[in-house]
């Protein structure tokens, strides 16, 4: 352990810089998962690039490649879990979708996706949210401590929003968290954020007078259908902190985190004026009934995956990994940072070496009339 010590004002306190052992979420296949879809995407988007320079074909159309790697990932999610039978049903249908049907392969690919996609999508959320967990709660532990920060620390700070006077030692949540059913008033939020965030790229991209033009609107499935993808991999790890109500409590009022980058990421997605500006651009060169029919569609499409998405994470994935965070809790918080002479006492008896204390040597406060 990298123990230093830090003095402050008021006091010095002993800090752990490194993260303990035995707290990394992140397993071999874990990462080896991750660094399938890094190496896919980078592919992807190089192959995107080659399509749209060699061929008459634009970047909207390009676009749809840039999701490829979530069906490689779901397809690795459907076989490590021992569901490959649902793969190979899928395929089946694929199959006779387009041999016996002659549904074009676009569309067939969009079917696919729905199916195999969202759990790659999932997939990777997991994979963020095992990464960042105890690394962005160790990093928070002694944020305020430190009287200089390091760059991570200071992303860290801003976007979770956190106070510069708030002492963020006391981090706590509850470990004791058991679902049994789906969270469907979490499934609400995550989507309803998710839902805010994904509108407003989709307005600042689509709208954008670079891609303004009739035909982009005409194709506007294929593309919104890309875009949408990486929407939840931008709002859905974050769900986690709010899932366990990680927070700093204080002797007043608690801060949560998941509060905190909730706030951070709809100050960061709503420069209204912009988006509106941009919207009277793509009504002035489309007109009313092509912009209005892009934008239902893209919301349509935003909260049908979105939601998919969502309940696929919170029936299947989330489980698993709330109980290797928890698991591991004690590793990070063996015993609370603070407690009163009054709190716990029973559990504090049964803490080895922890001394009794009679509370009658406190004696007692007389106010005179």
């Amino acid at each position: 352990m990298g123990l230093t010590i830090v003095k402050g004002k008021k006091g010095s306190t002993w800090i752990d810089e490194s993260l303990p052992k035995g707290l990394d979420l992140m397993t071999t296949y874990y990462r080896t998962v991750l660094w399938v879809f890094v190496i896919s995407l980078i592919a992807c988007v190089l192959l995107a690039g080659a399509i749209t320079f060699y061929t008459d074909y634009t970047i909207v159309d390009a676009a749809i490649l840039i999701s490829v790697p979530f069906l490689v990932v779901g397809i690795m999610a459907y076989l490590q879990s021992g569901r490959w039978y649902y793969f190979l049903i899928i395929a089946a249908v694929s199959a006779i979708l387009y041999f016996l049907v002659h549904l074009d392969i676009i569309y067939i690919f969009l079917i696919d996706f729905t199916l195999v996609g969202s759990v790659g999508v999932v997939a990777i959320v997991v994979i963020l949210q095992r990464f960042l967990f105890y690394r962005i709660i160790h990093m928070v532990e002694y944020l305020n401590v430190k009287d200089k920060m390091t760059v991570w620390e200071k992303i860290t700070a801003f976007m979770f929003n956190i106070p510069r006077d708030l002492d963020t030692r006391n981090l706590v949540m509850e470990y004791n968290m058991k679902r049994a059913s789906i969270p469907w008033n979490e499934v609400k939020e995550t989507m309803s954020l998710a839902l805010m965030i994904g509108i407003f790229i989709w307005i600042y991209l689509c709208m954008n007078p670079a891609f303004m033009t009739l035909n982009t609107f005409l194709g506007a499935p294929l593309y919104i259908f890309s875009l949408v993808l990486y929407i939840p991999i931008i709002a859905m790890p974050w769900s986690i902190f709010r899932s366990l109500n990680v927070r700093i409590e204080t002797k007043y009022r608690d801060f949560t985190l998941y509060s905190g980058i909730k706030e951070t990421l709809k100050r960061m997605a709503v420069p209204i004026f912009a988006a509106f500006m941009f919207i009277l651009l793509a009504v002035n060169q489309n007109g009313y009934a092509a912009v209005l029919g892009f934008i239902l569609l893209s919301v349509v499409m935003n909260a049908f995956i979105i939601g998919l998405v969502s309940i696929v994470y919170y029936a299947f994935f989330e489980g698993k990994l709330i109980d290797d965070i928890v698991s591991r809790w004690k590793i990070f918080r063996p015993v609370e940072l603070t407690m009163s002479i009054s709190d716990g006492i029973i559990e504090k008896v049964k803490l080895p070496c922890t001394p009794i204390r009679d509370t009658e040597d406190f004696g007692e406060l007389v106010f005179t009339e």
